[in-house]
């Protein structure tokens, strides 16, 4: 029987999977939109023969007699709109089969016998307590459904849900003696942000808020206008990363033709990020007050790299220095360097970061303790 290690992120801004179908290869990645809709089978029909050209593209699943469009087709052609006050939970089944469907056909699985799955997700911190519902519900819907490719048959062999910051926390307790201080894993995403702590290996005070960088791209649409979320979101999020020294993202957006209109346009835009940008910082960190007092911080998330700076000044204060050290520990995606051999280009690394912690710290370790057992028994 064949096998698929993967991880999951249901990301707001766009579904995060790292996969791989031999335990000693060198992980592959993809991306898909977070969409998502209910369609008739009907509607999906036409798709399957498109799947094996570009499955991320074309990818729907159907379970329990419903059928779901997931991703671009979602976005493309059924029109989804993405809703990001629900709870990730909600839609986790079905991106979850659809982002499994894409790994195995990417990864070449012979999909006409079952395989075995080895799977880690992440959820908002908030939204932890819904994992065994959702491990008790995978399990049943990875038992027989629709994709493209047909009927999947799939076997569960291994599951586990960590908070989003799971992956950078396991890394850094490996790497990092915190005897019984607690460790902070502040999460800064599309959607939302989240908090928890972590205090002799066991996760306490799962916190999140809807503050995430949707907050920020609202406040700027309001203050503007004619921008789509995508375009803006893309646009603004790239000029935050030149620390404002590249507008041309901005310049791409401008809406009128007059050359005078527009540089009042710029103007304009570039006021609108500035305030929105500050008063999203002001809410967070009267929230992120709530959640303090902590020893150590790990960081992470897309929207973390936008606010490092911010981030690094707020903390620096308000930690204790380490044991023997005159300095505080705050570590933007707990200190991790990706291996040589990775395959995730260095612009989506940031994003990834905490999957590849999970592949790393969870994944691996756990397949491969399978493995040694198999061999054991014979």
């Amino acid at each position: 029987m064949e096998h698929l290690y993967a991880v999951v992120d249901y990301g707001s801004s766009a579904l995060k999977v790292v996969y791989s179908r031999e335990l000693n290869d060198t992980p592959k990645y993809f991306t898909m939109q977070p969409e998502i809709i209910e369609v008739s089978a009907d509607a999906v029909k036409g798709y399957r023969k498109n799947f094996s050209s570009d499955p991320a593209r074309h990818a729907f699943v159907g379970t329990n007699d419903r059928y779901y469009a997931v991703g671009e087709l979602a976005q493309d052609v059924f029109r989804s709109t993405l809703n990001l006050t629900e709870p990730k939970s909600n839609n986790a089944i079905g991106r979850t089969l659809a982002a499994i469907t894409v790994a195995a056909q990417l990864a070449q699985i012979n999909v006409s016998k079952k395989f075995r799955l080895f799977l880690s997700c992440l959820l908002p911190a908030g939204e932890l307590v819904d994992r065994d519902i959702l491990e008790d519900n995978l399990r049943e819907a990875f038992k027989n459904f629709d994709t493209p490719m047909g009927s999947l048959q799939v076997n569960l062999k291994y599951f586990n849900c960590h908070p989003e910051g799971g992956g950078l926390a396991l890394f850094y307790e490996e790497h990092c003696d915190l005897a019984d201080r607690q460790l902070g894993v502040i999460m800064m995403g599309h959607r939302n942000s989240s908090c928890f702590v972590v205090q002799n290996s066991i996760y306490r005070r799962l916190r999140s808020t809807d503050l995430g960088f949707a907050t920020v791209v609202n406040d700027i649409q309001l203050a503007t206008s004619a921008y789509k979320d995508k375009t803006i979101t893309a646009g603004v999020a790239t000029y935050l990363l030149s620390n404002g020294q590249d507008k041309t993202p901005l310049v791409k957006m401008l809406m009128r033709n007059n050359p005078t209109a527009r540089e009042q346009e710029l103007d304009n835009l570039l006021k609108a990020i500035d305030i929105s940008k500050g008063k999203f910082w002001n809410s967070f960190v009267q929230w992120l007050a709530i959640q303090l007092p902590l020893d150590e911080v790990v960081f992470g998330g897309g929207v973390a790299e936008l606010f490092k700076i911010e981030m690094l000044d707020y903390l620096s204060g308000k930690l204790p220095n380490l044991p023997n050290k005159n300095c505080p520990a705050i570590y933007l995606h707990g200190g991790l360097e990706y291996p040589d051999n990775t395959l995730i280009p260095t612009g989506l690394q940031a994003r990834f970061a905490d999957v590849q912690c999970l592949w790393e710290k969870d994944i691996l370790p756990v397949a491969k303790s399978y493995w040694d057992n198999i061999k054991k028994s014979r």
